[in-house]
């Protein structure tokens, strides 16, 4: 049977370095953006360099990219050499897969301030993102240079251990990032999703310290209840994905995965089947949640139901070895 992983965790974004607070301030300064409310964002008539920045930021986080160019545009027209407002332009052009502008943006940033690592960090990201390791690995070696303090940098030196399957030394940079800064949320995720690959029952501790620290990333709850599902509490699991169905009603992934673990964990095979028929109410397509709701019907003995779905899904998709393979099981 074929699970459904939901990646995440663990993925980079190349917005993930702040551009809040002094760059004097390590910590301020490496934790992520907080979120600007609506009613923050248009609190005011006229707007100054930091309005326009932090609404560009708030259009730019609610996929708004127009206006978002708008607003860094007026902020830049006030001062073309405001640093958090380069980097939101070089977010605004990631947005957009225009890699030339990032990496002209950047450059103008770092000879604007030399000495701010943050521009810095994101010329690593990039590299990264292009596949130079050794290139991005050098921009953070410039970047721990000018601020040893620094735990983005460490932390994107874990991402690029990881892409490597070093997995000893990522935990070893994502440690570093969580000791400088016990409010960097990202680190923790990664040290949680290394020791539940290993796992690892420390997993479970990061996973939930995790939740501590951003507890509407539902992301992180749905990744702890995927380590326990495959680490015997498959009871707890499903408290965890009754939660997340509450709050994301109507998503494929958590309905699939209650299905999943009724079916293989706990044996209630008619639950089983009415999670994977919501879940085929939101994706019917879905060849996986048919083919485990016929395996849910051949568990509980009614072999013909589970005929009609496997033969419904061969009708579809002729070649399906799984299907075919249920077929011979029951002997058809």
């Amino acid at each position: 049977m074929k699970k459904v992983f939901l990646a995440l965790a663990g993925v980079l974004i190349f917005a993930s370095c702040s551009e809040s607070g002094s760059k004097d301030n390590s910590k301020t300064e490496n934790k992520q953006q907080e979120t600007v409310t609506a009613e923050e964002v248009y609190v005011a008539d006229t707007l100054d360099v930091n309005g326009y920045i932090n609404r560009a930021r708030w259009y730019l986080a609610n996929q708004k990219v127009g206006d978002a160019i708008r607003d860094i545009n007026s902020a830049l027209s006030i001062d073309g050499k405001n640093v958090d407002a380069l980097l939101v332009l070089a977010d605004i052009y990631y947005a957009l897969g225009d890699e030339n502008n990032i990496l002209l943006t950047l450059n103008k940033a770092t000879e604007i301030d030399p000495m701010d690592s943050r521009p810095i960090i994101k010329l690593a990201e990039l590299s990264f993102l292009q596949r130079n390791t050794n290139m991005a690995n050098a921009y953070l070696d410039k970047a721990l240079e000018l601020n040893s303090v620094n735990p983005q940098a460490y932390y994107m030196r874990g991402i690029i251990c990881m892409s490597k399957n070093d997995t000893v030394q990522a935990l070893k940079q994502f440690m570093k990032a969580r000791n400088q800064d016990d409010s960097f949320v990202d680190p923790v995720i990664q040290i949680a999703s290394i020791y539940a690959a290993q796992r690892n029952p420390i997993a479970r501790d990061y996973y939930n310290l995790a939740i501590e620290l951003e507890p509407d990333n539902y992301g992180t709850y749905y990744d702890l209840a995927m380590y326990l599902q495959d680490n015997g509490n498959p009871e707890k699991a499903l408290e965890i994905y009754d939660t997340l169905d509450v709050k994301m009603p109507g998503n494929y992934q958590i309905l699939f995965n209650k299905g999943y673990v009724n079916l293989v964990y706990l044996s209630d095979y008619d639950k089983a089947i009415e999670e994977f028929d919501k879940a085929l109410e939101v994706n019917p397509k879905s060849i996986d949640a048919l083919l485990n709701k016929g395996v849910a019907y051949e568990q509980k003995g009614n072999y013909s139901q589970a005929k009609s779905i496997y033969l419904q899904i061969l009708k579809d998709n002729p070649n399906y070895q799984l299907a075919i393979d249920a077929l011979f099981r029951i002997g058809e």
